[in-house]
């Protein structure tokens, strides 16, 4: 430097998984690493700084704790302690965190971020931040609660609706929806709509839905024989809840915890048709939210 003495200073940082540390498999959640940084400049000015962060399943929720010590050469030594955690809720991202050092100062900040759209269905929020001046399109995917917009940070509300400002103006736009998180049962005819709008503009978006509690049946027929394949399959409603698969083993949305179904199909021409009684039971095998339903015996009319 200008007095002639020489500067040196070491910096050393690395970072371990903690799958590694504890010896387990991949974590999909939780802490992740621990993060240390290191450096000293040989004249007694030395820090060191750890800190680990993490989130949950569903990514969501995620937070980080950190903590440090700051020899000072030339003044009192320093350590310090914070955290800091962020929840993306419905209505916006609430966020928050807290730290403390030795010197007896204290901190705590608590923020949120989010924006809302008031329209023909209601009151949508979401997690993301616009002005007047965003291009917006509210999402209609009735019962699809949890599903996340554009693979980002806004969900399906409870009522169905959903808000994102991550549109182009004057571009087409495909607005896609990640159903992995959905929290009900209910099928989506489409994934993704298209939309082409002005600058400043609101469009909508809707996605046709089928609600109701589906299931996987296994079906024989009562004379031994193979239920056609494609073969309809009818509520006590007359409505079309499915179709017979191969083997007998068939998908259906829209059953009640128990009650009776007809299957119909054409034999020689002539018009066939069984008819079969299902309970379900708490006990049940389930395939993602869809419930398995063994042993339904169709008898033949």
């Amino acid at each position: 430097n200008e007095d002639g003495d020489t500067d040196d200073s070491v910096y050393l940082s690395f970072t371990i998984p903690i799958e590694k540390l504890l010896g387990t498999e991949q974590r999909t959640s939780g802490f992740q690493s621990i993060d240390t940084q290191i450096s000293s400049d040989f004249k007694g000015n030395n820090q060191l700084n750890v800190s680990s962060s993490g989130y949950s399943d569903n990514a969501r929720v995620s937070y980080s704790v950190n903590t440090g010590y700051t020899m000072n050469k030339a003044s009192k030594d320093l350590s310090y302690v914070g955290g800091y955690a962020s929840y993306e809720s419905p209505w916006g991202t609430l966020a928050g965190s807290i730290s403390a050092n030795s010197d007896n100062s204290r901190q705590v900040s608590l923020s949120t971020d989010g924006g809302f759209v008031l329209h023909s269905g209601g009151l949508t929020f979401s997690n993301d931040s616009f002005s007047d001046s965003d291009t917006l399109a509210v999402v209609q995917a009735p019962g699809a609660q949890g599903a996340r917009i554009n693979y980002g940070n806004s969900t399906i509300d409870r009522w169905g609706y959903g808000v994102t400002s991550a549109l182009s103006p004057y571009h087409e736009n495909r607005i896609a929806l990640d159903i992995n998180d959905l929290e009900n049962d209910v099928e989506l005819k489409s994934t993704s709509a298209v939309a082409v709008p002005r600058q400043g503009s609101v469009v909508f978006a809707d996605f046709e839905t089928v609600q109701g509690q589906s299931a996987i049946m296994n079906i024989t027929r009562s004379d031994g024989k193979n239920i056609p394949f494609a073969a309809d399959i009818y509520d006590e409603q007359g409505n079309v809840i499915g179709n017979v698969g191969q083997g007998g083993q068939a998908f259906v949305r829209g059953i009640e915890q128990q009650g009776n179904i007809s299957i119909k199909w054409l034999e020689q021409s002539k018009p066939v048709s069984c008819l079969a009684h299902y309970q379900q039971s708490p006990e049940a095998e389930k395939i993602a939210q869809s419930i398995i339903l063994n042993g339904i015996r169709c008898q033949i009319q």
